[in-house]
Formats: C-alpha cells, structure tokens, sequence
C-alpha cells in the first residue's frame, strides 16, 4: 500500500483556521484535558483529514481488532507528532468541531459492516493539489522562517497577532490617495496601503493596545512588519516601545511609576501647584460579555444606507449586495462576519465589533453628585470627562450600556471604547471621580488632565 500524501495546509487557511479556533473555542495555544493545543497539532489534523478521499477519519484506531483497519486520526498524529495519539485526538476533535472547521459523523467498515465514531472536515476547510500552494507551512518551532517573504508577514496580522491579512481589490479607503489595492486584517481591521516595495498602516480598528499607536502612519518593508508580528525587531531583538510623550503646558507631569494610590484605593493626580484625589468607581457587572452586537441592529439595510454616514457605502452595496437590501442591518452584517467577508467593518466605528457588557456603579452618596471622571489603565490616564450629570447617569447610562446602534459609524465609538476596556480588562482597568460642583473648574480640570493621557 502506498503511503499516504499529505498536501500542505495553505498558509492563508492555515492562520484562518488558528484565528477561528481562537475567536470560538480559546487563544492559541492553551492547555485543555492535559493536551496542548497549538497551531501545529490542528494544522497536522487537517492534514490528515484532507489526505482521505471523503475527508473523513475514524477518530481511534481500534485495538486488537479481527481484520487490519485503516488508522484513525489518534494513529496520525501519534506517527506525525510523536505524541500520545490516544489522549491528543479527542482534544483536537472537540475543538475543531467546537470551531466549525470539522464534524463528527459515523464510518461503516466496508467488512466487518460495523460503525465506528469518526471526524469529517467540512467542504469549506479542504483543499487539494492544485489549491494555491505558495510556500506550505512553516510550524512555529521551525526555526526557518523566512521574515523576507511579503506572505511570511500577511500570513499573520503583526498588530493583532490572530487575524490574516487579506489584499482588497476595487475599493478605496476615504481620505486615502488612490492605490490599486490595501491590506486588511481579518481579525482587528488594520488596514496597510503598499507604497513603493514597502507598507504603510492607515488604520486601526478594533485593537486598543496604546502601543501600536507609535506604528500608525509608519512606513516598514515586509520584513519589518514580519518581525513585529512575531513580536522582535528585524535583527531579532525583543521589541521596546519608548512612552509616546504628548504635550504638557505648564503642569507637572505624571511621575515616572505612574499614577500614585493611597491606601484607601484613591488616586494622587497632580494639577498644576495642587494635588487632586479621585476616589474609585465600585463597578457592578450584571450578566455576561456579549460579542457581535451590531448583528442586532433592526434597520433594515436599504434605510440605514440614507443616513449620510453610510453615504459612500451605498454605491459598492448596490453593486454587489443589492439583494440583501430590504434585510435587516444587523442580520446583514452578521452574515458577512460568519463567511469572513471584512465590507461589515465598513458599516462599524473603530470600536464596534468589541466584546461588550453592561456595568453600573454601586449605590454610593457619589453617584448624585458631579465633577470629572477619569479612567485609568495600569496606573497610566487613559480618558478623562466633564460630568455635567451626576456620576451615575454618565457611568450607568453613557458608559455602562452599549446598545447595537453605538457600534455603527453613525454610533459613539468613545462609549464603545470604554466599556470594551472596562468588560474585557477588569483587573487592569478602572473608573475614579473627583467631585466638583463648579463647571468652570471641571471644564479646566477636564482639559489639563487630557494632556496626561498617554496610553
């Protein structure tokens, strides 16, 4: 019997698959019944299933069995791998079908007639010979990859790190010189215009890491981007991000540490010759973190396209989406997310395809009262807001409830901003008041503080 013949899993599938399997099931790698997932474990289970004729593969190989039967998908990784097969490919079944790349379906023995448990990888997540074979995948501990290569780097998003990077032919970005196509992740929505043999990022979506904001607007070659997605410098040193420094006038600056605490949970914030104290926000999170929130829009698609926000969208929509135009906006939207067609994020603002949640803050004599708000990220100032309301109508009502239409480009990307940082970074992210019941003083107070704002 010949051997068998596993085609390469195409890079492109290869980090859609990894992204799906960490946006559905959990962030590569993790640990689950004592196998590591990783990406090389998946993309050799894919392999295996592509190899056969139906795409389908026992999931055991049975022991001490009568007649010779073929292996099951636990005897493939067990001889690719050279780890337990028997403990590993139920892990790897349970979440490739868990992630929608495969399913469990039965295998009758064409002999014993008997049926056997067995795993199929569904007709989107195949390919074959003469599939796009471009250099076959280069594992993590390779140790060989080539950062030269432009689809070394458009294998991985080097700002998000999960999504691929896609070429868009045949639209334009607004604000944007012409440009024959640009670059966008799957995952974050960063969007890169090629300029001369190098890339440039214009955008960012949906990532809110302060750091990346020093590469927008940057310019790098290929191997540059490579070497940021894998986290180093081009010579292979581990990256650092010097503190972006912004314009303070005449106030003293935030000392080098941070922001300072007292023992009773207060922030020391200086202003000007004085010290202001901001007490913090006991936040109270009902329910859980909900994804996907625009696809609940109820608008139906032909109306939303009157509002002038979406004015520039309403040409490519009539070309190529008109059937769906007296769809709801959010059904709409939703669907293209599922089949990884990135024109929904043209519909959203930067922020609105976070995770989101609902929080109130706890009943305190505060919450009637006045004065500014600030929300601070690892001791370092992250926003700052006059509260011309009480406190709790800004935190309950502004911050704490997103509704599906805040994530649209005609919504409020600040509110979805601050409440994806406070529901998805709980233990780094926090709310703090100062009470002030004189307008005149929070409006001055308010603008000073935004020059301390560097993450």
């Amino acid at each position: 019997m010949s051997a068998t013949q596993f085609f390469p899993l195409p890079p492109e599938m290869f980090a859609l698959a990894c992204e799906t399997v960490s946006r559905r099931v959990s962030r590569l790698p993790f640990l689950r019944s004592g196998v590591m997932v990783t990406g090389e474990l998946l993309g050799v289970a894919m392999e295996c299933l592509n190899a056969e004729f139906n795409k389908t593969l026992a999931r055991r190989t049975p022991l001490n069995a009568a007649e010779k039967l073929p292996d099951g998908l636990d005897r493939c990784i067990e001889e690719r791998l050279k780890i337990p097969g028997k403990t590993a490919a139920p892990v790897v079944v349970d979440v490739l079908c868990s992630a929608g790349i495969a399913e469990t379906t039965e295998i009758t023995d064409r002999l014993s007639h008997r049926t056997r448990k067995g795993i199929r990888l569904l007709p989107p997540w195949t390919w074959h010979a003469a599939s796009a074979m471009t250099p076959a995948v280069r594992f993590q501990d390779s140790g060989n990859d080539d950062a030269s290569s432009p689809l070394s780097w458009m294998s991985m998003c080097p700002v998000c790190r999960t999504g691929i990077l896609n070429r868009v032919v045949g639209k334009q970005l607004f604000g944007i010189p012409h440009t024959d196509f640009y670059i966008e992740c799957t995952h974050c929505g960063a969007k890169f215009i090629p300029v001369g043999t190098q890339f440039r990022l214009v955008s960012i979506a949906t990532v809110r890491d302060p750091l990346w904001r020093k590469h927008l607007d940057q310019t790098f070659p290929a191997e540059t981007w490579a070497a940021l997605s894998r986290g180093t410098s081009p010579g292979g040193k581990a990256l650092s991000y010097p503190t972006e420094k912004k314009p303070v006038s005449q106030v003293q600056k935030i000392p080098p540490g941070g922001l300072t605490y007292m023992k009773d949970g207060s922030l020391v914030v200086p202003f000007k010759e004085k010290t202001l104290y901001f007490k913090p926000v006991k936040l109270n999170f009902p329910g859980g973190v909900k994804e996907d929130l625009f696809a609940r829009v109820q608008t139906p698609l032909q109306e939303m396209l009157k509002n002038p926000a979406f004015s520039h969208l309403l040409s490519p929509v009539n070309t190529k989406y008109s059937r769906y135009l007296p769809m709801k906006s959010g059904l709409f939207l939703g669907q293209l997310k599922e089949r990884h067609d990135p024109f929904y994020r043209e519909f959203l603002n930067s922020y609105g395809d976070e995770k989101f949640c609902t929080f109130r803050m706890e009943e305190s004599n505060d919450g009637n009262k006045k004065g500014v708000l600030i929300v601070v990220v690892n001791r370092g100032m992250y926003y700052a807001a006059n509260c011309p309301d009480t406190f709790r109508v800004m935190i309950n009502d502004t911050f704490g409830r997103i509704s599906s239409d805040d994530c649209l480009l005609s919504g409020n990307s600040t509110r979805c901003r601050i409440n994806a940082l406070l529901c998805t970074g709980r233990n780094d992210a926090g709310m703090y008041i100062h009470l002030s019941e004189n307008e005149d003083e929070r409006t001055h107070i308010t603008e000073i503080l935004k020059g301390f704002i560097s993450v």
